[in-house]
């Protein structure tokens, strides 16, 4: 499952579709080769495994894994311990979810949401239009909520998990995150500038026996450029961050958006949080690396998962 492959692609802020690649590129505008200009900037990575999910016991790992040869792309399954890992779903797919009880797991592909039985078989498509991406569950089963790109932004949903009674939560809002027992979901809204660049994000909350929305924190500026996959840990939350380069890295901070901490000083992505384990998973997108590693929550024991 090695793979090198160093591709170029251009990144869009709006739609955030990161297609396993190696290699940011922010292209600068016409210049005039008779005069010296220096170099746009440039943020290199290698992301292979990453958008990884815990299962309740935290004992499984399934992950999202980017590989030159399609047939070995897919949705794979590793122990925590990340010793074999087993293909579940064959070509390009990602945002794996389990199941609370464990027999099953979400995932987008085709720009659809499926479920499949963790046995590899029966595969159920749950979304019909639109671009549907991070599907969560809720932790009683009953629930899922995911994004869906539509037009020019994406909007937050909630479904039965049978695929029935679509419901939408937000507009202009993406990466869902359950907290406080399914009782609520966490997810960002971007804003942007005059020039229509993001240049950060809204952290929301929304209540839904109440169908209130409150707005934590801002994150914005050089640092928190693009804000994505925001965690819940209990008592924190944790997210990846891209910087005005588009560099990756991962924050800690108090659920009013208080005491940011950086976990990660080489690049990191897609966090994940086990509560039975009490590690963080996340992908390190260092250039030449791309794989998974854990990490206590302070940021501490960082070890690598996958090879």
């Amino acid at each position: 499952m090695d793979n090198k492959n160093f591709t170029k692609i251009k990144f869009n802020l709006n739609k955030l579709f990161l297609i396993p690649a190696v290699l940011f590129n922010f292209y600068a505008g016409c210049t005039d080769n008779s005069i010296d200009q220096p170099s746009p900037p440039v943020a290199e990575y290698t992301q292979i495994d990453f958008e990884p999910a815990w299962n309740t016991s935290g004992n499984k790992i399934a992950y999202a894994h980017s590989n030159i040869d399609n047939d070995l792309s897919g949705i794979y399954v590793t122990s925590s311990s990340g010793l074999s890992s087993t293909q579940l779903v064959t070509n390009f797919a990602r945002s794996p979810e389990w199941s609370p009880d464990g027999t099953q797991i979400l995932y987008s592909q085709f720009f659809q949401i499926y479920k499949i039985n963790t046995a590899g078989d029966s595969a159920v498509q749950l979304t019909n239009g639109g671009e549907n991406y991070y599907p969560k569950w809720s932790s009683d089963g009953s629930l899922i909520a995911f994004s869906r790109y539509e037009g020019s932004a994406y909007n937050i949903f909630t479904m039965n998990s049978d695929g029935k009674q679509i419901t939408e939560i937000d507009d202009n809002a993406n990466f869902p995150e359950w907290e406080n027992n399914s009782n609520s979901i966490l997810y960002f809204k971007p804003f942007y500038n005059k020039d229509h660049l993001q240049k950060g994000d809204t952290l929301f909350q929304y209540i839904l026996n109440s169908g209130a929305k409150n707005l934590l924190t801002i994150l914005n500026g050089d640092v928190h450029n693009v804000n994505m996959y925001p965690v819940y840990t209990g008592d924190e939350i944790v997210f990846s961050s891209l910087d005005k380069d588009g560099y990756s890295y991962i924050y800690k901070m108090q659920h009013d958006g208080s005491n940011i901490v950086k976990l990660t000083d080489t690049q990191g992505y897609s966090p994940a949080y086990s509560f039975a384990a009490q590690k963080i998973i996340y992908t390190n997108r260092n250039k030449g690396n791309g794989r998974l590693w854990t990490m206590d929550k302070n940021g501490n024991n960082k070890t690598q998962l996958t090879h």
